[in-house]
């Protein structure tokens, strides 16, 4: 425990850069999309679709109107789509769209930056339907990245997300194709996803100190994104550095010193890397 504990201070400066790019171009994306189709989702209840239910619970023309108002709203300021999504909750709890209401609620909450409201309602979302494959994503992400050295149940907390990142990537890699989504757009959002799952895998068994674990984790996450995570590429050049794969290190620091939050660290990273180089022998892969 104490291993953990000491490696868990590298990530406490990155806590702020929970909501990454490549969630933000994701949500980007979704608002482009026409017709409020919500482009990043592949497992969105649509309204009047009781999700195969037959001689389920009948559902009243104004709550599927309300609903429609939470589905349509994905494509707008996340600020309206909580004030909708939380009122839709509030009149209609036991509602057959509460799961998926929920899950929408999760990622606006990710995207205004309120993660305590994330992670209740992404939760609920999977106690709803634990194969939610786009909550599992981002609760396997943004999991491993709250804990630091005051997180009290912080091997509990990893466990969560690993098993979170792990039944994300078996749902989404034997996943079909929705019937509304082309083939190219279908490939780009499982991808991205298998990148959120992979990410939550790779830092948790950084924060573990499983460094070669982390590594494999971490390279697919990087390899998947349209827009791959500079916290990743972080993560990737320190586990790399702690196992002597200098080349490697020196090449996921540079990455991540190319653009976003971290470009300092990462060049402190690069620069002590190179140094290393000069006093150690590079490790076999």
């Amino acid at each position: 425990m104490k291993h953990w504990i000491a490696k868990a201070s590298a990530l406490v400066a990155l806590t702020l850069c929970l909501i990454s790019p490549g969630l933000a171009q994701q949500q980007q994306d979704q608002k482009n999309q026409k017709g409020g189709k919500g482009g990043t989702s592949l497992d969105q209840q649509k309204p009047g679709d009781k999700g195969g239910a037959e001689g389920g619970p009948t559902v009243s023309k104004e709550e599927d109107a309300a609903y429609k108002v939470v589905f349509d709203a994905r494509v707008g300021d996340p600020k309206h789509l909580i004030e909708v999504g939380e009122g839709f909750l509030a009149k209609y709890p036991m509602s057959i769209y509460a799961g998926a209401v929920y899950s929408t609620l999760a990622t606006a909450y990710l995207n205004a930056g309120q993660e305590d409201k994330f992670l209740e309602a992404g939760n609920k979302a999977l106690e709803l339907n634990p194969d939610n494959v786009d909550v599992l994503p981002l609760m396997a992400m943004a999991i491993p990245r709250r804990i630091n050295s005051k997180t009290t149940d912080a091997p509990q907390q990893l466990q969560k997300a690993q098993t979170f990142g792990k039944h994300g990537v078996d749902l989404l890699s034997s996943m079909p194709k929705p019937a509304d989504l082309d083939d190219a757009t279908f490939q780009k959002v499982k991808n991205d996803k298998l990148a959120m799952c992979h990410s939550g895998l790779g830092v948790a068994a950084f924060q573990l100190g499983k460094y070669p674990d982390s590594i494999t984790e971490l390279n697919q996450s990087v390899q998947l994104a349209s827009v791959p995570d500079p916290v990743d590429y972080y993560l990737l050049g320190k586990a790399n550095q702690a196992t002597n794969h200098f080349t490697d290190a020196i090449a996921a620091f540079n990455k991540c010193a190319a653009t976003g939050p971290l470009q300092a660290q990462c060049k402190a990273g690069a620069d002590q890397t190179k140094k290393d180089s000069q006093n150690q022998l590079e490790a076999p892969k």
